[in-house]
Order: structure tokens, then C-alpha cells, then sequence
């Protein structure tokens, strides 16, 4: 069967001629356009892999279990390890994807409530990220309980510990644990299908140069440059997911290899911490995860933990959920929405800045004057610069929207050949076939960094091979 009537085969059994999703122009097979995919496709890594630790883990012997699934179970140490990767790469997805829905002005309307779904999708994947390394039972676990208890007393909700720790007993703490995992990625998923439809309805937006800066940006469907989104939308939707499961497995593999493992930080390690009963648990600071850090540094302010958590969690979120209404103009350039883009830049100044302080002193109680010395400078570099750089584009702003055109497809750029391009997808596949190759030559429990490494260049190269034959074929 050729390649060509193969995916005849594939579209006629499945139907995908009739997939009611939307294509996109040429210009939009572009990284900054697929974040969200990128998201998805984590997303997509940890309920497969969630779902097979499932079957091994013990809420009634957390830690031993856990430390069971990297040791004695065929290819546990890669679903474990991938699964906390799986976290964090969707974490940076949503931390990129987010900014870039921002800056390019993609909250407006009629996306607004696509930007809320968003907002909540990012709390609920944060409190899923808690509730899952807290599953390990290591003595970072112990500690993130002690803060997450603190914080509920701190805010006058001590009635409520037992709902999400249980009665005191480790084996009730852990089901609960399990419980709310479960229940926070089944919310996250349907939460998700209700921000993938509103973003089908609404449309990519489109270069904002297109639209003149100004909303609503939206294609229209009779747009002569968009084609049907089979397979076109597909091949590189598989591309991204491939890419994303690779790079999920081999980083963590890497850092998992005896030799390295050592050497990477706690914050970074694939595998648990120590038991909370052993002796090299009174020498590990008190880290959260690295995604955490700005949070717990602001539990370290000398206001109080309760103002604290205030400033910290709760009103960042507010402000995040009503952007849309802060942010309700027409016009979509970050410099022609100043303020809102200096508050967002001052947030972001903030969460990188505590970030950094959390992983050098975590835990250090912070007096008033580094409290000032730490949170106001941002405040007048972002709102001094803003308004500065906002005197300059006024000048000019006229000229550069003029220049803009109207079509962001006749970029130029550099460009493969296709003959050079038709190599590299064989010369990619060739190594995806050596790489499954060599991991079946491996054993799954004592060798399991190597297997992920060898599955992770696997997924790479499969997806490079894909990026070509999709470079080849519809670019």
C-alpha cells in the first residue's frame, strides 16, 4: 500500500475529511502558535502514564511504594520520571502560552472567556502538581503537607484540614492525596474540552499585523489560504506530540543516569527525595517543586502568613481572571495597552525574582527592607519604562502599522530545499529505528534511564521525520 492511498484508507475508515476542525494559513505552522498544543500534548503524556502507575501505587505504604515502581518494575523508573517531567514541561507550556496570549493580545474579546478557562486550567494544574509530589512520601512531601496545613490555619480554614488530609493517619492522608489527584486531572480534562471547543469556535488569531492591531482578530473561514485541516493540521499535530513525548522522556533519563543523578539539584531530581525517616532527611532543605518556589518565598514575608498567602496566591489569580475586563480596548500591541502590559511585566519581574530568592534561602524569614528593596524596584522599572517606551512608540506607531501590510504569510525566511529536506526525514527515521532497536537490548528495571533515553531520541527523530515529510508535502 502506498503512502498516498494509506492515508486514504486512514481518512475514509475514520472519517477525518469530515472533522469539523478548522486549518490554519502556512504561516501559522509555527512554534509560537502551537504552545497550546504543547500543553495538550503533556497533558496527554500524564493521563497515559498516571493511569499505569495507578496500578502499583499503595496509598497504605506511599514511599516504598513509590521507590518500588523505579526499582523492581519493568520500565517504572521512565513512567515515573517522565510523569514528573510530563508535569513540568506542562507547566512551561502553559507558563509560555499564557504570555504569549497576553503580548499578542489574544484575551480580547471574543476570546475572553477562552482566557478565564485558561486562568483556571493553570490553578487546577498547580494544585494537581501539589497533590502529585506530595504522592511520593519523601520528606519534601512531609513538608509540603506541614505548609499546606499551615497555610489553611493561617487562613482561619483549620475545619477544612480533614477534607484534604485526612484523619491524621499516613494511609488516610495518601488516599485523600490519591482522591483529589484523580478528581483535579478529571476536572483539568473536562476543563480543557470546554477550552478547546471555544478555541475551535474562535479560531487561531491571526498575525495581529493582519488585523491592523486591533480586535476582534479572527480568520475567517472562507480565507483562501486556509486548507482543509486533513491531514495537513494532523501531520504536524503529530509532530508537536512527539516532539513533546521525547523531550518528556529524555531529559528526565538523562538526569536519571547514575552518574548525573548525583549531581542535579533536588529541584530538578527525576526520582524522590529521602524517606522522611532516614538520616539524610534533616539535610534536605524544605524545597517545593521549582514551578512553587515564588509561593513558598512569599510565605516567608513579615506580614503574616495569612497576608501572605493573600499576596501571593490569591490576588495573582484575581488579577489574572479579570484581565479581560482590565484590559477591554480594542487595541491588541502590548505598547498600545501600556499599563495592563507594565502590571503584567512587573507580576512576571516578581515571580522570577522570588523564584530565585525561594531556591537560595528557602525558608529564610525575609525582613521589611528586603521585602522593599525586592518588590518595589520592579514597580518602577516596569511602570517608568513602560511609559518612556510608550512616548517613542507614539511617534512612530502610525509608521509601523502602515508598514505591516496585511498579509503576515509573505515573510520571508530561510528555506531547505526540498531534496535536503526529503534526506533528513530518512536519515531521521533511520536513527528512530536504531534507537527502538538498542532499547530492546536493554533491561527495563536496571537500565531504565537508557531505555528512556533511547525512546525519547526515538520520539525526537520520528518527529523530525514527520516535520519533514510535512515540509515536503504541504509547505
Amino acid at each position: 500500500m502506498s503512502r498516498r492511498s494509506f492515508l486514504d484508507w486512514l481518512a475514509d475508515t475514520f472519517h477525518l475529511r469530515d472533522v469539523p476542525f478548522m486549518g490554519v494559513p502556512d504561516y501559522m505552522f509555527n512554534i509560537e502558535y502551537w504552545l497550546g498544543a504543547i500543553a495538550t500534548a503533556a497533558l496527554a503524556w500524564q493521563a497515559l502514564t498516571g493511569l499505569i502507575l495507578l496500578l502499583y501505587y499503595q496509598p497504605s505504604n506511599a514511599y516504598d511504594s513509590t521507590m518500588a515502581i523505579i526499582h523492581t518494575v519493568p520500565f517504572g523508573s521512565i513512567l515515573l520520571s517522565s510523569h514528573l517531567y510530563g508535569a513540568y514541561v506542562m507547566i512551561f507550556a502553559v507558563y509560555a502560552h499564557g504570555l504569549e496570549v497576553f503580548f499578542r493580545g489574544a484575551h480580547k474579546r471574543p476570546r475572553g472567556a477562552q482566557w478565564v478557562l485558561g486562568v483556571l486550567l493553570f490553578a487546577m494544574t498547580l494544585g494537581v502538581s501539589f497533590v502529585g509530589y506530595s504522592l511520593t512520601g519523601d520528606v519534601l512531601s512531609v513538608d509540603a503537607v506541614g505548609v499546606g496545613k499551615g497555610i489553611l490555619t493561617a487562613l482561619g480554614l483549620s475545619g477544612i484540614i480533614p477534607v484534604f488530609f485526612g484523619n491524621g493517619t499516613q494511609l488516610d492522608l495518601f488516599t485523600r492525596f490519591l482522591g483529589w489527584h484523580i478528581i483535579l486531572a478529571g476536572a483539568i480534562i473536562l476543563f480543557f474540552a470546554l477550552h478547546f471547543y471555544l478555541a475551535e469556535q474562535n479560531g487561531f488569531m491571526p498575525d495581529p499585523k493582519e488585523v491592523g492591531y486591533k480586535a476582534p482578530a479572527m480568520l475567517r473561514r472562507d480565507d483562501p489560504r486556509i486548507k482543509p485541516w486533513w491531514p495537513r493540521n494532523f501531520a504536524f499535530m503529530l509532530a508537536i506530540v512527539l516532539l513533546t513525548w521525547g523531550i518528556i522522556l529524555l531529559i528526565p533519563s538523562i538526569l536519571a543516569i547514575p552518574q548525573v543523578l548525583d549531581k542535579v539539584p533536588i529541584l530538578f531530581s527525576p526520582y524522590p527525595g529521602p524517606s522522611p525517616t532516614s538520616p539524610q532527611a534533616s539535610s534536605v532543605p524544605a524545597y517545593p517543586p521549582w514551578f512553587f518556589l515564588f509561593m513558598y518565598k512569599m510565605a516567608d514575608m513579615p506580614f503574616g502568613l495569612a497576608t501572605d498567602v493573600v499576596m501571593g496566591m490569591f490576588i495573582p489569580l484575581i488579577v489574572l481572571l479579570v484581565v479581560p475586563a482590565l484590559d477591554r480596548g480594542d487595541l491588541l500591541h502590548p505598547l498600545d495597552r501600556p499599563w495592563v502590559t507594565a502590571l503584567f511585566i512587573m507580576g512576571l519581574t516578581w515571580v522570577i525574582e522570588l523564584s530565585v530568592w525561594g531556591a537560595i534561602q528557602p525558608g529564610v524569614p525575609v525582613e521589611p527592607v528586603w521585602f522593599v528593596l525586592t518588590i518595589i524596584p520592579p514597580v518602577i522599572i516596569s511602570f517608568g519604562g513602560m511609559y518612556a517606551i510608550r512616548r517613542l512608540w507614539v511617534k512612530v506607531r502610525g509608521r509601523v502599522v502602515g508598514l505591516a501590510g496585511n498579509d503576515a504569510s509573505s515573510k520571508a525566511g530561510f528555506r531547505l530545499s526540498k531534496d535536503v529536506a526529503i534526506v533528513l526525514g530518512y536519515l531521521t527515521s533511520i536513527v528512530a529505528i536504531v534507537a527502538i532497536a538498542v532499547s530492546f537490548t536493554l533491561n527495563p528495571i536496571s537500565n531504565g534511564p537508557y531505555v528512556g533515553m533511547m525512546w525519547g531520541t526515538a520520539l525526537i527523530s520520528l518527529a523530525a521525520s514527520l516535520l519533514t515529510y510535512f515540509y515536503t508535502e504541504y509547505l
